[in-house]
Formats: structure tokens, C-alpha cells, sequence
């Protein structure tokens, strides 16, 4: 099982540098749409080819996010609740999480092949193939799905009986300095 984490762990970090890599792109040529447009000249691809590197992006980068914690949690919750309840809300909010990315990414994958079956394309001036910017959601969400299972085996099935992420619970065991000398 810990061979499947680092796998999980290794591609989420491959995606979240691809990610990085588009969002690198997507600022260089909106960097090159402003300066074109200040020199005066015409632009028509730059502004559509940021958008789809992006929303790529996006998708790509979701594992990476969960898996350091980067995702929206109830914390507001966690607060108030007795410990007892933290750990079965983590679990729930986790399996949740699981369960949509399950069915956004079996969603998205319909929608990749139909896309690629069909050949469409998007709308405007450039209308690139769609079906690259789609593949992006089954594959984003479907490793996102894959992040879940690593963090609940993490967290409540290898004797992290917190709910609370690794690097959290860490933090919160190293001695806190209290002024005494």
C-alpha cells in the first residue's frame, strides 16, 4: 500500500509541475497580449490559449492542493466540535470529496470522448479542439479521487486517528516555545 502512495504522490506532483508549467505559459503570453496591444498590433489567439492553459491548469493542479492541505476545509466546524466528532467529520468531509471527484471525473471523461469522438471545437477566433482542455477534468479529478484514498488511509486507517492532516498534527506536537529560560 505505501508503493500505491508514493505513486498517488509522485503523479500529483508531476501534474502540479505540469500545472506550474501552463500557468507559466498562459502569464507569458498574456505578458506578450499587452505588450502587442500597446505596440498597437493585432491580437487574436493569446487571450484563448491563456484561458484553456489555465482551466488545464486547474484540473492538473488538484491533487497537489489536496494532498498539502491547499483545499477548503470545515474548519469553522472543527473548532467547535468535541475532538470526538473532529476525526468522523474529517472522514465524512473526505469520503464526500471522494465521491464527487468520482463522479466529476466520470462526467468529464464522457465528455472528453464525445468531444474528441465528434471533433468539436471552441468557439471563437482560434477554435481549438476541445477534447485536450477536457481530458484534463477526468484525469485532474481522477487523481484528485486517488489523493482522498491516500489521505483517509493516511489519516484514519494507519494509526492517524485525528482527522487532522500529517503536517498539522505534527506542527501542533513540536514543543511551542513558552518563554521560560
Amino acid at each position: 500500500m505505501r508503493s500505491f502512495e508514493r505513486c498517488v504522490d509522485a503523479i500529483s506532483v508531476a501534474l502540479a509541475v505540469l500545472a506550474a508549467i501552463l500557468l507559466l505559459a498562459a502569464t507569458v503570453i498574456i505578458t506578450w497580449m499587452v505588450v502587442e496591444r500597446s505596440l498597437g498590433m493585432q491580437n487574436s489567439w493569446e487571450l484563448e490559449i491563456s484561458i484553456e492553459l489555465m482551466i488545464a491548469a486547474i484540473f492538473l493542479g488538484s491533487p497537489y492542493t489536496l494532498s498539502t492541505g491547499g483545499h477548503v476545509r470545515m474548519d469553522l466546524l472543527d473548532a467547535v466540535l468535541p475532538q470526538s466528532w473532529r476525526s468522523p467529520l474529517a472522514l465524512a468531509a473526505k469520503c464526500a470529496g471522494f465521491l464527487a471527484c468520482i463522479y466529476l471525473g466520470w462526467k468529464g471523461l464522457g465528455l472528453a470522448i464525445h468531444a474528441y469522438d465528434t471533433g468539436e471545437r471552441a468557439l471563437g477566433v482560434w477554435q481549438p479542439l476541445v477534447w485536450p482542455k477536457y481530458a484534463t477534468i477526468p484525469l485532474g479529478m481522477l487523481m484528485t479521487a486517488l489523493q482522498y484514498l491516500v489521505q483517509i488511509r493516511r489519516e484514519h486507517c494507519a494509526g492517524g486517528k485525528t482527522g487532522e492532516p500529517q503536517e498539522r498534527r505534527a506542527m501542533q506536537s513540536e514543543p511551542q516555545g513558552s518563554g521560560e529560560a
